[in-house]
């Protein structure tokens, strides 16, 4: 599910006009546009993106389709014809599902819902497919799988609900954009998409990211309730976040939405090539070229409060002291085969592991503020693990 379109033979004074009419288009629709590395990127919705990178003497538009729904699809097709309206030129206009030869979104539709039927079978039959991403367009991130639990973008359902309903009843628990237009329910799936995604719960104000999708989150709720008063609505999350954020709350009055998905406000699995480092949902994420390794710093409420950090890497250069992680006695955890060794150095505690999963190996080493946190820290290098195939 994607959709391309390639603007051929362009001069450095046509692709400045391109990249005018990108610009204006977004504004045109209310989107942010943004200019990032070796490509221009427009946040058409949570889970939809349209990118704009340049090859030689062309621009090519690109669009994965398959998280944001048929909305979203037949959005990005749209957009490229405006392009085309608005600027002569060669092009070359690309679409798997071929909605812009016949523009039928029913058909497009449809489309979308047997994705959901292939994605819910494969779901109820197969339990290492619950831990892959097949519920966002990006993430380094994604919960813990429970077996009485499976996750969609915006919810988590019991097994046995989720079996239940229909491939239609469940296109607004994956999918942001199911209508034409933007209605209600789109803003209320987006901002239960980025609740589930990105809310952190007592951890709204710890930064700028987090702060930034918070205020995203009541923006989406707030206009969903203006178009639809009616409409059911995560009225406690809202509030919760309004309060954090000092912001005064505008919805009133109406039921509140069942089920709210919010499993970064719990440990989650963070991905790192192909391993998942268990960790609280809500930790800071940052890559160390050096040692070729992820550092997870635990969450913090306050800016001075600083309570542990967990680095994983495959290099054993990040281990300080290999030789003695070497000489623990090894112990079993599931199929897991696990070495630790933890020790103090002026008032820090420090823990450094091996994990070896078949013949792949994982090293650690983490700090904490204090020995308290060392018993969370042993049961996360525990839990954590290699991804299987399917």
């Amino acid at each position: 599910m994607f959709v391309q379109c390639i603007c051929k033979n362009r001069n450095e004074k046509e692709k400045n006009e391109l990249y005018q009419v990108f610009g204006a288009l977004a504004n045109r629709e209310k989107m942010q546009i943004e200019e990032k590395a070796d490509e221009v990127v427009i946040y058409a919705c949570p889970q939809g993106t349209i990118h704009i990178r340049e090859e030689d003497d062309s621009i090519w538009i690109t669009a994965n389709t398959r998280h944001a729904g048929p909305g979203f699809h037949a959005f990005a097709v749209e957009f490229c014809k405006d392009v085309q309206t608005e600027l002569p030129g060669e092009y070359e206009l690309i679409d798997d599902l071929d909605f812009d030869q016949d523009e039928n979104f029913h058909r497009l539709h449809r489309i979308y819902e047997d994705e959901i039927a292939y994605i819910k079978d494969l779901l109820l039959k197969n339990s290492e497919f619950r831990k892959q991403n097949y519920m966002y367009d990006e993430t380094y991130f994604l919960p813990i799988e429970r077996e009485d639990r499976i996750y969609t973008a915006a919810r988590a359902f019991d097994i046995d609900e989720f079996r239940q309903m229909t491939d239609e009843e469940l296109l607004d628990s994956f999918y942001v954009w199911n209508t034409w237009d933007k209605d209600a329910q789109f803003y209320k799936n987006a901002a239960l998409v980025l609740l589930a995604k990105e809310g952190v719960g007592p951890y709204t104000m710890m930064n700028d990211h987090t702060r930034k999708y918070a205020d995203t989150i009541c923006d989406y709720l707030e206009i969903a309730h203006k178009m639809d008063d009616r409409l059911p609505l995560p009225v406690p999350e809202y509030n919760e976040l309004c309060q954090q954020l000092g912001r005064k709350p505008k919805i009133t009055g109406i039921s509140a939405e069942r089920d709210v998905s919010q499993y970064r406000r719990k440990d989650v699995y963070h991905l790192f090539e192909d391993a998942r480092i268990v960790a609280d949902g809500a930790c800071e994420r940052n890559y160390d070229p050096v040692t070729q390794s992820i550092c997870l710093m635990g969450p913090y409420t306050d800016l001075g409060e600083w309570n542990w950090l967990i680095q994983a890497g495959k290099q054993s250069v990040i281990c300080t002291k290999l030789n003695e992680v070497q000489k623990q006695e090894p112990i079993q955890y599931h199929d897991k085969t696990i070495q630790m060794y933890d020790w103090k150095e002026d008032g820090i505690t420090h823990l450094e592991a091996i994990l070896r999963q078949g013949d792949r190996v994982l090293y650690f080493h983490d700090v904490a503020s204090d020995a308290s946190k060392l018993p969370y820290l042993k049961q996360c290098v525990k839990e954590s693990e290699f991804q299987k195939e399917l």
